[in-house]
């Protein structure tokens, strides 16, 4: 009786220190944001964002990475000038490789279309096995060269892209309209340009006078989502068009500060070249806006 209670002991003994031994604190990493082929690249060109996350210099291959756009007002901005940061959206979040690296295509997420200087972070979590880190706030600059057609990727007819305009960020519950430009760039001389998009429910989407073209309603596909084509004809290799686009949306009272929400869908343009034939451009990506205040509290 008294062998097996000091056995009991012993075995109850072991098993805390083995509970205390992994009850510590998880192993720090470090997480390191490079631009690919470099930080300055010019309008609708392809690049990427390579994360690494290390621990005690050596490779991090579980978790995941989510790679982070800073803001000001609501709106992308620059590492100076960031009052806040959001996910991207769409959400780029990954787990690394073997080597303990994330790479993300910055063309097709839409982070190229936009001239200027916006900064990005990446964050790495795996809780319960490593601590988190963030990679310090590196800008990636999109320039526009001379000549035009160097705004556009390989094999492109012609590409889309939608920039806020003295726009209000970080709103907090109430009513609010926030004003876009949607723009078409010709890669090529083009015949049966058009384009078309979505809005999101919650918000009513106005557009004003495009700088060429006509907008109608194409189809409501119910729950107050509406599909609009902008029909623009024929454009000269080098040409941008804009549509204007005023959106008032209600924040509702109560929701919580940081969340996002999508003002604008997604938009592509179809087109005809003598060199492609007919095709359909990227997609310009979302537009959102992130509640306030800035920062939370």
């Amino acid at each position: 009786m008294n062998v097996i209670s000091r056995f009991s002991g012993l075995a109850a003994l072991m098993l805390l220190a083995g509970t205390t031994m992994f009850a510590g604190k998880p192993p720090d990493t470090v997480t390191t944001l490079s631009f690919v082929p470099s930080a300055s690249l010019p309008q609708f060109s392809a690049g990427s964002a390579v994360i690494t996350v290390t621990s005690s210099g050596l490779p991090v291959t579980s978790g995941t990475v989510t790679l982070f756009q800073t803001k000001a007002q609501g709106v992308p901005s620059s590492c100076s000038a960031q009052k806040g940061n959001s996910d991207v959206q769409p959400p780029l979040t990954q787990t690394p490789d073997a080597n303990g690296q994330v790479s993300f295509n910055l063309l097709d997420a839409g982070l190229t279309s936009t001239v200027g200087s916006f900064g990005l972070i990446a964050k790495f979590k795996d809780a319960g096995n490593y601590g988190s880190s963030e990679s310090i706030c590196l800008d990636l600059t999109i320039t526009i060269s001379d000549g035009g057609l160097e705004l556009c990727p390989a094999g492109q007819n012609a590409t889309i892209s939608t920039s806020f305009v003295n726009s209000p960020g970080f709103p907090l519950p109430g009513t609010y309209t926030w004003n876009l430009l949607i723009s078409v760039h010709a890669c090529k001389d083009l015949t049966l340009v058009s384009a078309q998009g979505g809005k999101n429910a919650w918000t009513g989407a106005t557009f004003g006078a495009p700088t060429k073209g006509e907008v109608k309603l194409r189809k409501a596909v119910g729950g107050n989502n509406e599909v609009s084509i902008w029909t623009i004809g024929s454009m000269n290799a080098g040409q941008t068009v804009n549509l204007p686009v005023s959106i008032t949306g209600s924040v509702k009272p109560k929701t919580a500060c940081g969340t996002v929400l999508g003002l604008l869908g997604s938009w592509s343009a179809l087109s005809t070249s003598v060199d492609f034939g007919s095709l359909k451009s990227d997609y310009s990506g979302t537009s959102t806006v992130t509640v306030g205040p800035d920062p939370c509290i």
